[in-house]
Formats: structure tokens, sequence, C-alpha cells
């Protein structure tokens, strides 16, 4: 049996819809390529299960609202629910191996005490919203070889598999708990910030194609320009304008592969006022013209 690569495909509050595992038992395994360029990664996203992974070759970068964690081989990183990250290549790029699961697989349910005790603590407001995981300390070391143990599970599928992937999630969340401290009332501006970074991205992923400027996805949010841009620094590390861009670029590259559009309409159904724009700023991000791109299918 073979892991799936992780294509992220979501809707307009960038929710991935890609189901992990099934109904019953809701955990999937994954083995992902992160290509260097714009063209490489894995978008902004969020999903209601929680991901684990760890990187098997060269080095990734882990971006969460507020943080940014450069990961490379045999280190990883546990990403809670409901939380929006990106993946992106660090230098040339690497590959990771991951497992996305619903907990409810380890709480059996809303009225367990594994969920009143130990999962809802850390899937409360304000509990931590991702960690990376260097291995620095045994705690760390013992949670990357269950990481690596349930994304084996998860491509062997050996007869009784489940057994063992629930049995490992467990061992990993009690050795979470056991390092982590629930922080009671949290961080309210990270908090805020994220949930205004998800209205302002949702209107950018929606209305790419429109124009749009600084104060209309402000007003996403019921914010003003300028704390628009403070938002945007604090949480993901460059301008709405610059997001709104590089969105563009990466619709136009999936149209370039996937229809036989003209070039120019391309670029317009993704927003640019003019072929030579849309070529400009194509060639800026991917060192390459649109219609190499096309010729190359890279």
């Amino acid at each position: 049996m073979s892991l799936d690569a992780c294509d992220v495909n979501v809707n307009p509050r960038q929710m991935e819809l890609r189901p992990h595992g099934t109904a019953d038992f809701p955990c999937g395994g994954y083995d992902t390529q992160i290509r260097s360029g714009e063209k490489g990664g894995v978008a902004w996203h969020w999903h209601e299960e929680t991901e684990i992974l760890y990187v098997t070759e060269g080095s990734v970068e882990v971006f969460l609202p507020d943080m940014r964690w450069t990961l490379s081989k045999g280190e990883g990183a546990f990403i809670h629910a409901n939380v929006l990250h990106s993946i992106l290549a660090a230098g040339e790029g690497g590959k990771i191996r991951s497992a996305v699961f619903h907990t409810r697989l380890i709480s059996g349910g809303q009225d367990t005490v594994f969920q009143k005790k130990y999962i809802a603590p850390l899937l409360a407001y304000g509990g931590i919203k991702g960690l990376p995981l260097t291995g620095e300390e045994q705690w760390q070391k013992d949670m990357l070889a269950e990481i690596k143990e349930i994304v084996r599970f998860l491509e062997k599928k050996e007869e009784g598999y489940e057994w063992d992937v629930r049995d490992s999630l467990g061992r990993l969340w009690r050795n979470l708990y056991a390092h982590t401290k629930p922080v009671e009332g949290g961080n309210s501006r990270k908090t805020m910030d994220a949930q205004r970074l998800k209205s302002m991205l949702e209107l950018i992923q929606k209305e790419y194609n429109e124009p749009l400027d600084l104060a209309r996805i402000a007003r996403a949010a019921n914010i003003g320009e300028r704390e628009c841009l403070r938002c945007f620094h604090r949480t993901i590390g460059i301008s709405p304008l610059q997001y709104l861009l590089r969105y563009r670029v990466s619709q136009a590259a999936l149209l370039l592969r996937e229809t036989n559009l003209p070039v120019a309409e391309v670029g317009m159904r993704c927003g640019f006022d003019s072929p030579s724009h849309f070529a400009q700023t194509f060639r800026k991000y991917f060192s390459i013209t649109p219609s190499a791109y096309r010729k190359g299918k890279i």
C-alpha cells in the first residue's frame, strides 16, 4: 500500500474539503513533496482534524498565525484542529509524511473522561495552536517515534492496523498533555488576529479575480487599513496585497496546467488588468513566462 499526496482543496473560508480517512475511522496518512518556488508547498488552510507530521528529506517551513518553524530531516510538528496553517519549502525543499485525525478516534465520545480531562483542555480556546518537535527532549523524541509508527501503520494497512493507530495516537496525546500546559483564557491578541485573518483570506480567495484594494480587504474583518497591515504581518509575515498577488498567480498556474484557455484570458480571469502585468508578475514568482510554464507543465 502507499500513502496519498496531500493535495489541498479548500472552500471560500479556507476550510479543507478533503475528507481524512472515513466516518468510522477518521484518520488519513500522506506522503507529500514540498518543492521550492511559489508553485510548491501546501497553501493556507484549516480542517477540523489534528495534524501530525515529520520531515523525511530536506527542510520545510511550517506557518501558523504568528508562528513560523523551520524543520529539517527527522524533525516534525503537531498542529491543532481548526488552526490555519501552510507548509512551504525551506531552501531546496523537502518531503514530509503526515497523519490527519479527528480526536474522537481516541476520545471515544464527548462524554468520556478522555475527552473531558485530556483532550478538551488542549483544544480549548486559548490552548496551544501547534508545536514544533525537534527531538531535543526525550518526550519529543517519543512523540516523533509515535508519529512515524502511525504513518507506517496507515501505509501498510495490515490486519488490525486501526487498533495500532488508535493505541499510538493515545500514547502521543498522553505525552503531549503531560508536557504542555493549557493556558486559561489564552492570548486574546493572537486569537483575534487568527479570526480576522480567516475573514480576510476568505474574501481574497472568493473575489481574487475582482479589483481588490487594501480598504476592501480590511473591511472584511471590520478593521482599518493600518490594523489590516499589522494583522497580516503579525500572522503570516507578508502584506495583504502580497498575499493577493501570490494567490492570483497560484490560481493562474492551475488554469495554465488544467485548461486550454489563452494565456491572456487566464490572466484576466485571475484579476490581472493587462497581459503584460500578468506576464511580469508570473515571471517574478515562477522565474518563467506563463507560456513556458504551460509547455513545461511544471
